[in-house]
């Protein structure tokens, strides 16, 4: 193997060796970052469990702090404590032995907290201050109990000149010229009874209360630290770690983890703040701790990495022999393929590089067979774009290079021509019209097209399902508008060169402009809704993606074509009114159509729905030849074969007008007499009050909903708006005497009570009758 390896010095198998000693050294550094992360993970697991002790630590200190304000509520409504708030001086004698009393109830509550040193009620009222053994004033309070020696008394005495007072106070406890740090928490008493002069209490604690029953790790240290960057409370052997010098304000957030240099030693130094007064609780744990726990990890990472290299090193060389076979056996095949041998002496790359060379030779060969169909793949590659079907991972651009199509710009749109007439065609017929002729037509518009868009924009078309589809690419440095004044130019001209020169009528789409080659199927997708889009603007047009308003109104799931319209057409179609079935239609299509048009399958929806109404119109007129004039005059298939919804209307409103024409031929003269002497009976009792559709069916013999239905047929208008409007024509001249009143006036057009004919006079009119009398005058 080795022999091998010093003969081919030039071989792989040398990069190969290289690369496996390389990748060797993977696990080596692998070793490392396990052991840091270990060392990390163990320090972080340490400093946990530091934070937990943190925690318990809070936990028992507040809860003593929260402990206090309980106990100050407590003392506010001992009957004893708060009677004295209103004792003013001097004291009587009786006085002292209330005093008396209330040192020994704050005795009683000294004693049941071990945890304070002493208690002090300060009275503002009568400046007395008693403990749990002796009264004194202010000044006496003041010798016992301040924060510094040379503090004066103006300074304590601000202390507790607040409104309310509640807060926690580091003090010196001064007694035999000596001071004890205490902490002191102070809060205004509120008694029950309004108005009581003020009074303090104060909770004396010293600082080494607070943290001796407090559980702690007796690897490190705790402290106490308030905004004053005082230390409040320490352990007694904490002198090397008070010369940290660690400020309030170096210890940001809730809770959290800086080192700090403790005599020449590192130390983690975590800490928590109190939610009750804000403090810090500190603990100091040495780095060194971690050391010693991580010695065997590290001794572990040095056994490990001398497996690597033993294990790895043998098992590189065995896969390094493996490897190399194959290697081996596809140079000798390739040596005999082409026809070349191989010299072991001499690189494996050399050897590829013939053979490289051979296949590029034969790629020459491949390629002058490819120009000969290179039209046919290109359609396929342009058309292979407009669909999408492009896979973006591969060199896209090599596939354009290959059929000299060479983009200008990232900007691109896509132009969809379809042909309506076609013209001089014509007489080869439009649906037989042979391969060849389309052929040669959209070979017309191909020239034309890329000679129109010269300058401006490069043109590349191909067919996609008899419609010629074209890739604009527009030239750098234009901007969008300029974009669609070019697409606007090039439709108007091909449009009005083939309509001229061929007589060809042309429908051109076109999609939106896309600043990316993948985004030309979207172009292609917007063209193919815009070209769609002719069901609804007609053929011959030129249509824009955007002018569809389809990016605008997608929210739109409905057109406007409710029932009451549609009843409304079937109405006035039975009556035979064609102006009011013609204006019907206008607005049915001016609110679909104008404005925001509905998409395409909502109009293709809307066709068939207008259609069906034409249906079911015929089968409400009641007329014995009704299946005659279906067969004549309506043919739904002729109605949906249309190509758009305005040839649709046309035809409709020609469909209506015929049908319109014989309903009215139909019931011209049936039952003419019978609407007319009604008319004359309406018009001889209109003064009656009792005039309505029952007295009418009455005298005529007819039930009343069969004559109102038949009279509305066929005058076209109800009874009752026949009566309103007949005694309103006489009320309006009546009104404009202003001779009568308008009660008058109601009782005389037939009217029993007047608010029924103020009323109706609104309704058909618009104002009331008062008002149009003012009006008219």
């Amino acid at each position: 193997m080795f022999k091998q390896l010093r003969k081919y010095n030039r071989s792989v198998i040398v990069t190969w060796l290289v690369s496996y000693t390389t990748v060797l050294t993977v696990p080596i550094l692998i070793s490392f970052v396990l052991y840091s992360v270990s060392f990390n993970q163990v320090k972080a697991e340490t400093n946990r469990a530091n934070d937990l002790l943190l925690e318990q630590m809070e936990m028992s200190i507040d809860s003593k702090l929260k402990g206090l304000e309980q106990l100050s509520l407590e003392i506010a409504l001992n009957r004893n404590v708060s009677s004295f708030s209103s004792v003013d001086l001097p004291l009587r004698d009786s006085q002292y032995y209330d005093l008396f009393q209330i040192s020994e109830s704050l005795r009683t509550y000294k004693n049941a907290n071990d945890y304070i040193d002493q208690i002090y009620v300060w009275y503002m009222n009568s400046d007395t201050v008693l403990s749990t053994y002796d009264h004194m004033n202010r000044q006496g309070l003041f010798q016992k109990l301040r924060p510094q020696k040379n503090t004066t008394f103006e300074q304590w005495n601000n202390l507790f000149e607040q409104k309310y007072v509640n807060g926690y106070i580091p003090m010196n406890y001064w007694g035999d010229g000596t001071a004890t740090p205490v902490v002191v928490f102070a809060r205004s008493l509120v008694f029950n009874t309004p108005g009581q002069p003020p009074a303090i209490i104060m909770f004396v604690m010293k600082d080494a209360k607070l943290i001796e029953s407090a559980p702690r790790n007796p690897d490190a240290s705790v402290f106490i630290l308030n905004e004053e960057n005082r230390y409040i409370a320490a352990p007694a052997n904490s002198g090397s770690l008070l010369s940290l010098q660690l400020k309030y304000d170096e210890l940001q957030g809730q809770q959290g983890m800086v080192y700090k240099e403790v005599q020449n030693h590192q130390a983690a130094v975590s800490y928590i703040t109190s939610k009750v007064t804000g403090w810090k609780y500190v603990s100091v744990l040495p780095a060194s701790l971690f050391n010693e726990k991580m010695e065997y990890m590290r001794r572990l990472t040095w056994i490990s990495i001398g497996l690597c290299f033993l294990v790895g090193g043998v098992i590189c060389v065995l896969f390094l022999r493996k490897n190399y076979m194959p290697i081996q056996v596809m140079l000798q095949s390739l040596s005999h393929k082409f026809g070349l041998r191989f010299d072991g002496g001499l690189s494996e790359y050399s050897f590829l590089q013939g053979a490289i060379q051979d296949y590029f030779t034969e790629k020459e060969d491949m390629r002058v067979r490819f120009d000969k169909h290179r039209n046919t793949i290109r359609s396929h590659l342009l058309r292979r774009l407009l669909k999408g079907a492009i896979d973006q991972e591969a060199p896209l651009h090599e596939s354009l290079a290959a059929h000299h199509i060479q983009f200008s710009s990232e900007r691109f749109a896509v132009m969809l021509v379809s042909v309506d007439e076609y013209g001089k065609f014509e007489q080869y017929g439009s649906e037989e019209l042979s391969d060849k002729k389309q052929q040669m037509l959209h070979f017309i518009l191909t020239n034309v097209l890329e000679d129109m868009a010269a300058g401006e924009a490069a043109v590349f078309t191909t067919e996609m399902n008899d419609v010629l589809a074209s890739i604009v690419n527009f030239q750098n440095g234009i901007s969008e508008e300029q974009e669609q004044q070019t697409l606007q130019r090039i439709t108007e001209q091909i449009r009005e060169f083939m309509k001229v020169q061929m007589q060809v009528k042309l429908t051109i789409a076109v999609g939106g402009a896309h600043s990316h080659v993948y985004e030309i199927a979207h172009s292609y997708q917007e063209a193919l809704d815009a070209l769609e889009y002719r069901v609804i603007l007609g053929s011959g047009q030129f249509i824009r993606y955007e002018d569809t308003h389809l990016k605008h109104a997608t929210h739109h799931h409905h057109y406007y074509y409710p029932l009451s319209v549609e009843q409304q057409l079937i109405y006035v179609v039975k009556s035979g009114n064609y102006p009011k079935a013609e204006a019907l239609l206008e607005d049915i299509f001016r609110e679909n159509f104008s404005g925001h048009p509905v998409s395409v399958p909502l109009a293709k929806c809307l066709m068939y729905n207008l259609a069906s109404t034409m249906l079911n119109t015929l089968d409400e007129v009641s007329v014995t030849s009704k299946r005659t004039l279906e067969s004549q005059l309506l043919d739904v298939e002729q109605l949906l074969a249309c190509e758009h919804v305005l040839q649709m209307k046309e035809q409709m409103k020609d469909k209506l007008k015929q049908v319109c024409e014989w309903i009215q031929t139909e019931k011209r003269d049936h039952h003419r007499y019978l609407i007319e002497d009604v008319r004359r009976y309406i018009e001889n009792q209109l003064h009656d009050p009792n005039l309505n559709i029952s007295m009418i069916g009455e005298s005529f013999r007819m039930t009343p909903s069969y004559i109102s239905r038949l009279y509305k047929d066929h005058a076209g208008e109800a009874l009752l708006d026949t009566i309103n409007r007949l005694r309103l024509a006489e009320a309006k001249d009546l009104l404009q005497e202003q001779k009568l009143t308008v009660n008058e006036v109601a009782g005389r057009v037939g009217y029993a009570d007047v608010s029924t004919f103020v009323r109706t006079f609104k309704k058909f009119e618009g104002i009331t009758p008062g008002a149009y009398q003012k009006t008219a005058n």
